[in-house]
Protein backbone atom coordinates (compact mmCIF):
# COMPACT_ATOMS: atom_id res chain seq x y z
CA UNK A 1 0.00 0.00 0.00
CA UNK A 2 1.51 3.48 -0.73
CA UNK A 3 -0.63 5.86 1.66
CA UNK A 4 -1.42 9.43 1.03
CA UNK A 5 -2.51 12.21 3.69
CA UNK A 6 -4.91 14.42 2.64
CA UNK A 7 -5.84 17.90 2.97
CA UNK A 8 -8.26 20.57 1.45
CA UNK A 9 -7.41 22.76 -1.07
CA UNK A 10 -7.80 26.06 1.50
CA UNK A 11 -5.00 24.07 3.72
CA UNK A 12 -7.22 22.33 6.62
CA UNK A 13 -5.91 19.30 6.73
CA UNK A 14 -8.83 18.13 9.71
CA UNK A 15 -12.05 16.55 8.69
CA UNK A 16 -15.38 15.08 9.63
CA UNK A 17 -16.43 12.59 7.60
CA UNK A 18 -19.34 10.50 6.99
CA UNK A 19 -21.22 7.76 4.75
CA UNK A 20 -22.86 4.47 5.16
CA UNK A 21 -21.98 2.01 7.85
CA UNK A 22 -22.85 -1.63 7.12
CA UNK A 23 -24.48 -1.98 10.53
CA UNK A 24 -26.58 0.30 10.47
CA UNK A 25 -27.75 -0.32 6.64
CA UNK A 26 -31.35 -2.07 6.83
CA UNK A 27 -35.07 -2.06 7.52
CA UNK A 28 -36.65 0.19 10.29
CA UNK A 29 -36.26 4.05 11.48
CA UNK A 30 -33.54 5.45 11.93
CA UNK A 31 -33.58 4.60 16.14
CA UNK A 32 -33.80 1.23 15.76
CA UNK A 33 -31.00 0.63 13.00
CA UNK A 34 -28.77 3.18 15.87
CA UNK A 35 -29.86 0.21 18.01
CA UNK A 36 -29.02 -3.23 15.47
CA UNK A 37 -25.86 -1.15 15.40
CA UNK A 38 -25.21 -1.07 19.06
CA UNK A 39 -25.23 -4.91 19.19
CA UNK A 40 -24.23 -5.46 15.85
CA UNK A 41 -20.75 -4.14 16.23
CA UNK A 42 -20.55 -6.10 19.75
CA UNK A 43 -20.76 -9.09 18.24
CA UNK A 44 -18.35 -7.98 14.79
CA UNK A 45 -16.36 -10.64 14.02
CA UNK A 46 -12.11 -9.09 14.77
CA UNK A 47 -9.24 -10.07 13.15
CA UNK A 48 -6.12 -8.57 15.17
CA UNK A 49 -8.30 -5.77 16.85
CA UNK A 50 -9.78 -4.87 13.76
CA UNK A 51 -13.15 -5.92 12.38
CA UNK A 52 -12.83 -8.61 9.69
CA UNK A 53 -15.49 -6.19 7.43
CA UNK A 54 -15.51 -2.25 6.70
CA UNK A 55 -16.86 -0.74 8.86
CA UNK A 56 -18.28 1.46 6.26
CA UNK A 57 -19.04 1.20 2.72
CA UNK A 58 -17.12 3.72 0.08
CA UNK A 59 -17.66 6.28 -1.20
CA UNK A 60 -17.37 8.17 1.95
CA UNK A 61 -17.62 12.20 2.30
CA UNK A 62 -15.27 14.21 4.04
CA UNK A 63 -16.12 17.73 5.17
CA UNK A 64 -13.33 19.99 6.04
CA UNK A 65 -13.16 22.11 9.11
CA UNK A 66 -11.83 24.97 8.19
CA UNK A 67 -14.08 25.89 5.21
CA UNK A 68 -16.76 23.24 5.51
CA UNK A 69 -16.19 22.36 1.63
CA UNK A 70 -17.22 18.32 1.01
CA UNK A 71 -15.63 15.85 -0.80
CA UNK A 72 -16.11 12.41 -2.17
CA UNK A 73 -13.58 10.20 -1.58
CA UNK A 74 -13.22 6.55 -3.01
CA UNK A 75 -16.28 6.87 -5.77
CA UNK A 76 -15.37 5.63 -8.89
CA UNK A 77 -15.08 2.61 -11.05
CA UNK A 78 -12.55 0.89 -10.07
CA UNK A 79 -13.58 0.89 -6.22
CA UNK A 80 -14.95 -2.72 -5.12
CA UNK A 81 -17.60 -2.34 -2.41
CA UNK A 82 -19.41 0.51 -2.98
CA UNK A 83 -22.62 1.31 -1.72
CA UNK A 84 -25.33 0.91 -4.72
CA UNK A 85 -26.19 3.94 -6.05
CA UNK A 86 -30.80 3.16 -5.71
CA UNK A 87 -29.61 3.49 -1.78
CA UNK A 88 -27.29 6.39 -1.98
CA UNK A 89 -30.74 8.48 -0.81
CA UNK A 90 -30.29 6.86 2.62
CA UNK A 91 -29.32 8.86 5.72
CA UNK A 92 -25.48 9.21 6.43
CA UNK A 93 -23.99 8.65 9.69
CA UNK A 94 -20.64 10.26 11.08
CA UNK A 95 -17.63 8.79 11.93
CA UNK A 96 -16.71 9.49 15.62
CA UNK A 97 -13.48 8.21 17.85
CA UNK A 98 -14.06 5.28 20.02
CA UNK A 99 -11.95 6.71 22.32
CA UNK A 100 -13.03 10.11 22.71
CA UNK A 101 -16.41 10.28 20.82
CA UNK A 102 -15.18 13.32 18.83
CA UNK A 103 -15.56 13.73 15.46
CA UNK A 104 -12.32 15.65 13.42
CA UNK A 105 -10.14 13.70 11.99
CA UNK A 106 -6.53 13.62 9.56
CA UNK A 107 -6.91 11.55 6.82
CA UNK A 108 -4.81 8.86 4.77
CA UNK A 109 -5.80 7.13 1.62
CA UNK A 110 -3.97 4.01 1.01
CA UNK A 111 -3.61 3.23 -2.73
CA UNK A 112 -2.42 -0.56 -4.23
CA UNK A 113 -2.38 -2.48 -7.61
CA UNK A 114 -2.06 -5.65 -8.55
CA UNK A 115 0.59 -5.79 -10.92
CA UNK A 116 -0.78 -9.17 -12.23
CA UNK A 117 -4.35 -8.21 -12.76
CA UNK A 118 -4.59 -4.33 -13.95
CA UNK A 119 -8.32 -4.02 -13.13
CA UNK A 120 -7.78 -5.19 -9.43
CA UNK A 121 -7.32 -1.75 -7.34
CA UNK A 122 -7.37 -1.74 -3.28
CA UNK A 123 -7.95 1.38 -1.37
CA UNK A 124 -8.50 1.80 2.31
CA UNK A 125 -8.98 4.99 4.48
CA UNK A 126 -7.23 5.43 7.93
CA UNK A 127 -8.05 8.25 10.33
CA UNK A 128 -6.28 9.88 13.16
CA UNK A 129 -8.14 11.33 15.61
CA UNK A 130 -7.33 15.24 16.47
CA UNK A 131 -7.84 14.83 19.84
CA UNK A 132 -6.52 11.72 21.19
CA UNK A 133 -4.75 10.55 18.41
CA UNK A 134 -6.17 7.11 18.35
CA UNK A 135 -5.57 5.41 14.81
CA UNK A 136 -8.09 3.67 13.08
CA UNK A 137 -9.05 1.93 9.60
CA UNK A 138 -12.51 2.93 8.65
CA UNK A 139 -12.98 1.44 5.35
CA UNK A 140 -11.22 -0.53 2.35
CA UNK A 141 -12.48 -1.88 -0.70
CA UNK A 142 -13.67 -5.05 -0.22
CA UNK A 143 -10.59 -6.95 -2.49
CA UNK A 144 -8.15 -5.46 -0.02
CA UNK A 145 -7.38 -8.50 1.91
CA UNK A 146 -6.85 -11.15 0.45
CA UNK A 147 -8.76 -14.51 0.67
CA UNK A 148 -7.62 -17.27 3.09
CA UNK A 149 -7.21 -19.57 -0.02
CA UNK A 150 -5.48 -16.99 -1.60
CA UNK A 151 -2.86 -16.58 0.87
CA UNK A 152 -2.29 -20.27 1.03
CA UNK A 153 -1.87 -20.69 -2.92
CA UNK A 154 0.83 -17.47 -2.07
CA UNK A 155 2.65 -20.02 0.46
CA UNK A 156 2.61 -23.14 -1.87
CA UNK A 157 3.76 -20.80 -4.49
CA UNK A 158 6.72 -19.04 -2.49
CA UNK A 159 4.84 -15.70 -3.12
CA UNK A 160 4.36 -14.66 0.79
Amino acid sequence: MEYVGLACPCGGTAFHLSGWPRVASGAGSFFWRSVARVWREARMPMQDGEPAESPFFLPLFARCDRCQLESVLLDGPLVVGQWPMEQRSEPRESLRCRACRRGSVELAVGRAADPACASRVDFEVVVRCVSCLRQARVAWSDGGRPTAQEIRLDQLYGRR
